[in-house]
């Protein structure tokens, strides 16, 4: 996950960002919440991990700035020995959960990892084959099997297309695509990912005819829905019975 920090303690900071990173997040350091919010105006974040004190402004008065510019982003505030009535407040101004400083590592995956889950972002697992409805991923071979035909994809495809179904109905950041396809690439254009969204909808024909539709979402990225099947109405199959019928 793209994960922003705000921590104006460096060494604190320090500790933090190599504990997500052997989490397997994305961490870009901020020390004060202004460069943050100019940031989060062209970067997408999954999560926001902030000390109480941004560096120039209180958290509770940061994180309603963040929203209007990243609407519903997960934030995590850290505090030192905080008080209850202090705890309260900083849920009460916007907080998805608190954290004590200085943080304890596995406890702090864990509780960024349930949130996440609770934010509906989800990562592919790593398993050599992988079922989502009729569809079989062999990651060996990178072969998707669906309808009785084999379809061979590119790695870069087979990450792309395994997100989106691990995914299914959820929409996914062009950040969070960029970080598990690309490794946080920056010269990678959006055009790029565009094409690569477009082969994986005609390789694996996800249309609505087949009950599948792969959208892209402006400003934000794509997401993949499994749709129903229109079929037709049992009264126009009787209309239509009877019309042969009568031509015969």
């Amino acid at each position: 996950m793209r994960i922003a920090l705000i921590e104006p303690d460096l060494r604190h900071a320090e500790i933090v960002s190599r504990l997500l990173l052997a989490g397997g997040h994305a961490c870009h350091h901020f020390r004060a919440s202004a460069p943050f919010v100019a940031s989060a105006e062209n970067v997408f974040f999954d999560l926001l991990v902030t000390d109480a004190f941004c560096g120039d402004a209180a958290a509770e008065d940061v994180i309603p700035r963040v929203r209007r510019v990243l609407p519903g982003l997960p934030v995590v505030v850290l505090m030192t020995t905080p008080r209850e009535s202090e705890l309260v407040a900083m849920l009460q101004a916007g907080a998805d959960d608190c954290l004590s400083k200085p943080v304890r590592g596995p406890e702090t995956l864990a509780r960024i990892d349930a949130l996440m889950r609770r934010a509906g972002i989800r990562r592919p697992r790593n398993h050599v084959r992988e079922m989502f409805g009729e569809y079989a991923f062999d990651s060996g071979r990178a072969i998707v099997s669906f309808r009785g035909q084999n379809v061979t994809l590119t790695p870069k495809e087979l990450q792309f297309a395994l997100l989106l179904f691990t995914n299914m109905s959820r929409p996914v950041s062009r950040a969070h695509i960029l970080e598990t396809v690309w490794s946080r690439r920056r010269d990678v254009r959006s055009r790029t990912l565009d094409t690569h969204a477009s082969r994986i909808r005609t390789k694996l024909e996800l249309r609505p005819e087949f009950g599948y539709t792969l959208m892209p979402l402006y400003g934000y990225g794509y997401r993949l829905d499994q749709i129903p099947i229109e079929k037709p109405d049992s009264a126009d199959k009787a209309g239509l019975n009877e019309r042969i019928v009568e031509t015969l």
